[in-house]
């Protein structure tokens, strides 16, 4: 789909960028740079599938523009390696990130705006960039008029397994949240530690809440609470269904031991190469390529899990039956980055369908671009986004609505509840009376 070209600002706002763009030319070529540079942070590993293809493409975009690119593979938690340099005045030009954590870590106002580069010719095609993202993404991607992320993966959330190892959930997946908890009881008495979690991460912790609480109240279940100065939404019926379903997930002694104090990848790792005897794990859909990953530097042969997955079961009165959850990953600029032309024309180079669509073909997640074929390690994903009747953003996109809220209220009380230190109760009581704070202080 092509966005209107009401959202577009004049490619002549500053010189550098009409030098930039001069150069690309009508046929959207990156023939050009000079001895211009940027620096990237990024949210992939050394090794990683991603890693290695942005790598290898960082040297083409070098070779074709003379631009050079100073990497820095930073991992998952680079936007808090951001912010102290942000706030120095002397942050990377380019970082990656989920859509909705840009926002959330870094604030909207920190973010500088993406207008321009939506009309630069992608290199080696007659489209813009922003003609190849697709329409129903821009609410992602936009806040207040201001795009502040280009998007090059759509990652969406489901409960992953290993069809070699339980084949019955390909046919029986549990339908409700009671289902789940019985078939975790069986693979818990027949010795298996059924769940995986790198509970260092805390917003994989989130994941098991968030789908919970948007199938048992769904789309603005988490948003509305959040802005709402009262609190007492977090007393209402989706809200206690869903936090006593994952207070009782909890307390089943579901997750490895030490969950919370092991360092990723350790836990989806001990998922892929069966070290810990787990059975399913609540991910992103990038999953898949880190898991293969990681058994290819262990030694251990990718094939051994063959990938399947199903959508999280019903909560409650299951208002969000229908509902899936996505939304891109892609680059964002800092506002106080000082090469923010060189950033933005690697990005119409990397917006190129055959080169963009290595994010498929090699490192196996899903592509922004509707026009690229997907990855087969994703098919039953791909199935429940299809037959979705809403696609609702990670968090309920209360991660771009409420930011703050997000670092300041939501994770700490997130982290004590998979910490056992407050039950399902005190963690509503403590998220309404935080709230109300919250919204005092605003």
């Amino acid at each position: 789909m092509t966005l209107t070209r009401r959202d577009f600002i004049s490619l002549s706002s500053t010189a550098a960028l009409t030098a930039t763009l001069a150069a690309c030319g009508n046929s959207g070529t990156a023939d050009s740079g000079g001895d211009q540079r940027f620096t990237y942070w990024s949210m992939w590993q050394q090794g990683e599938p991603q890693q290695v293809l942005l790598a290898e493409l960082f040297e083409a975009f070098t070779e074709k523009t003379g631009i050079q690119v100073e990497a820095q593979w930073a991992g998952r938690e680079v936007l808090t390696q951001v912010l102290p340099r942000l706030n120095s005045g002397n942050p990377p030009d380019l970082v990656d990130q989920a859509a909705s954590d840009f926002p959330a870590k870094l604030g909207l106002d920190n973010l500088a705006d993406l207008t321009d580069l939506w009309a630069m010719p992608i290199d080696g095609e007659d489209i813009t960039v922003g003609e190849s993202v697709p329409e129903s993404l821009m609410d992602a991607l936009r806040t207040d008029g201001k795009i502040f992320c280009f998007p090059y993966s759509v990652a969406g959330e489901t409960i992953f397994f290993n069809k070699r190892i339980t084949p019955e959930l390909v046919e029986n997946p549990p339908q409700s949240f009671d289902d789940l908890l019985a078939y975790l009881d069986e693979r818990k008495a027949a010795g298996r530690t059924p769940i995986a979690l790198d509970g260092d991460i805390k917003d994989y912790e989130a994941y098991w809440l968030e789908s919970a609480l948007l199938r048992a109240g769904g789309r603005g279940v988490i948003t509305e609470a959040a802005q709402d100065a009262t609190g007492e939404k977090f007393g209402s019926k989706p809200w206690v269904d869903a936090t006593e379903a994952i207070g009782t997930l909890i307390a089943g002694g579901y997750f490895p031991a030490g969950f919370q104090g092991t360092k990723f990848p350790t836990q989806q790792a001990s998922f892929a190469d069966q070290s810990t005897k787990t059975d399913m794990i609540l991910m992103g859909t990038w999953f898949p390529s880190e898991a293969s990953s990681s058994l290819e530097k262990s030694g251990d042969d990718p094939d051994s899990v063959e990938w399947g997955s199903f959508k999280f079961p019903a909560v409650g009165d299951n208002a969000g039956a229908g509902i899936a959850i996505s939304g891109p990953t892609g680059f964002a600029i800092p506002i106080k980055a000082r090469n923010q032309d060189a950033a933005k024309t690697w990005m119409a180079y990397f917006a190129n369908k055959e080169r963009c669509g290595r994010i498929a073909s090699d490192a196996k997640n899903l592509t922004a671009r509707t026009d690229i074929d997907q990855s087969p390690e994703l098919a039953d994903y791909g199935r429940e986004y299809a037959e979705a009747s809403d696609v609702v953003p990670f968090t309920d996109g209360v991660g771009v609505a409420e930011p703050q809220w997000v670092t300041d209220v939501w994770q700490p009380l997130v982290n004590d509840l998979f910490g056992a230190k407050i039950d399902a109760a005190q963690f509503r009581e403590q998220l309404a009376a935080n709230t109300v704070t919250y919204h005092g202080n605003q």
